[in-house]
């Protein structure tokens, strides 16, 4: 197959971002607000929670909507090291989908609590919600004790090693393992890009740098990156691992009461 043709064969996946006044509206009334969130609780819908102005996502869901008294009670962090970051009066930001939408709100710490078990997070309702009217990513992260190795191959042919740090259907947050020669920047294409999600498992696609950062302690980049091109096999098998990754946190942040 030529490169024509690939390219033809390629779903392109474009950019997942929300874009201001896409389909979009600001919701403030505070009945409206409830309404929302108490859907989101009932459904169990997993939320991704971005501490102060820290890139990493972290999982939890809602355990309580309290209407009269006007907060949230949020279920422990996932994985552990985002509840090892929090403190009381930090700021949040929460992104969920609800009905292929995508909504979008910071709010405050206001206590933690909690036994050996698990900690809980008591937060004020939100003055306003971002509620965006088109479906998009929505990401999820991995643990620091899940090892997901990513290759990637520059278009000098230099293949450089990584580790998946969170992924979505629109992209992914990756920690470069190796301080080498090859330094990654915002604009940058990688044309071959694998994901070895076990020894069965593989997606391949072709990424947009979007971001880069660098690790203080290590000296090694985070880098954050868009998926450009991939074929309809490896489509499906990203929104399977993504929703299979989803349904892992929900059930380990799920509490029963019996």
């Amino acid at each position: 197959m030529s490169a024509t043709q690939k390219v033809v064969t390629d779903k392109v996946i474009g950019d997942a971002r929300p874009k201001q006044n896409e389909n979009s509206e600001i919701i403030r009334k505070s009945d409206e607000i409830f309404g929302l969130l108490n859907k989101i609780q009932s459904r169990h819908s997993l939320l991704t929670v971005t501490i102060g102005g820290i890139e990493t996502g972290y999982g939890s869901t809602m355990l309580e909507v309290n209407k009269e008294e006007q907060y949230l009670v949020l279920d422990e962090l996932n994985p552990l090291e985002g509840h090892e970051k929090l403190e009381v009066g930090g700021t949040i930001k929460i992104n969920t989908q609800h009905a292929g939408a995508l909504v979008r709100f910071s709010t405050s710490i206001a206590a933690i609590g909690g036994d050996e078990d698990a900690a809980y997070y008591k937060v004020p309702f939100p003055p306003n919600i971002e509620y965006h009217q088109r479906r998009n990513a929505f990401r999820v992260s991995i643990g620091i004790n899940n090892t997901i190795p990513v290759s990637l191959k520059t278009e000098d042919d230099v293949v450089v090693s990584a580790e998946l740090r969170d992924i979505s259907v629109g992209g992914m947050a990756l920690r470069i393992n190796e301080v080498s020669h090859v330094k990654f920047r915002e604009g940058d294409f990688i044309p071959n890009c694998t994901i070895r999600i076990s020894e069965n498992r593989q997606i391949m696609a072709s990424l947009n740098v979007c971001r880069v950062q660098k690790i203080k302690e290590s000296g090694m980049q985070r880098i954050g990156a868009q998926f450009v091109k991939m074929n309809n096999a490896d489509i499906r098998e990203l929104e399977h691992f993504v929703a299979e990754m989803q349904r892992e946190i929900i059930k380990k942040l799920r509490r029963i009461n019996e």
